[in-house]
């Protein structure tokens, strides 16, 4: 990245305009053979943000379970309670909720990967795939670690995002 940020400034939004999108790449190492080369994968910005606000609705939440707290305990003095009381508190370490939590994270990073890949994913064939079950297995096929298909969901995301050293840098 340069030093230099474009600004560019606008004085009307027209409907049709994608004066929002962004777009970039995503650098993944790989290493063959032991030499290591840096693949330049190309990414889009485009409706992740739209993606996340509908897999936020449809987290899981984790069960409900009564409980007695204690008015001394940290809950109780942040309740404000004065005697011991029953309360109803999310389980967080319910196991069918934890589950399902991780179900729901993995299957928003896969849906973020393949919304924010700006390159077509073709068969063995060498035809273009429009299947999303179909494309996540070709990824998957390819050998992809968690590390590469993190920093690649990362990448995607901060296509938007000022860092926090570009916020200082930049913006002042």
């Amino acid at each position: 990245m340069s030093d230099e940020v474009k600004r560019e400034k606008i004085t009307e939004f027209v409907a049709g305009q994608n004066v929002f999108t962004s777009n970039g790449v995503s650098s993944v190492k790989v290493t063959r053979d032991g030499e290591i080369t840096c693949l330049d994968i190309p990414i889009q910005s485009t409706g992740i943000a739209e993606l996340i606000d509908t897999f936020k609705e449809k987290a899981p939440t984790p069960p409900r379970k009564q409980q007695m707290v204690d008015p001394d305990s940290e809950v109780g003095k942040g309740m404000g309670l004065t005697k011991k009381n029953g309360v109803w508190m999310y389980d967080l370490t319910d196991p069918d909720y934890i589950k399902a939590k991780e179900e729901h994270n993995s299957n928003l990073g896969i849906a973020v990967l393949l919304k924010g890949l700006a390159v077509a994913i073709k068969n063995a064939e060498g035809v273009l795939v429009e299947d999303r079950a179909e494309k996540i297995k070709i990824l998957k096929s390819m050998g992809m670690s968690g590390d590469q298909f993190q920093q690649i969901i990362n990448d995607i995301q901060n296509l938007t995002c000022w860092s926090e050293e570009e916020k200082t840098h930049f913006l002042g």
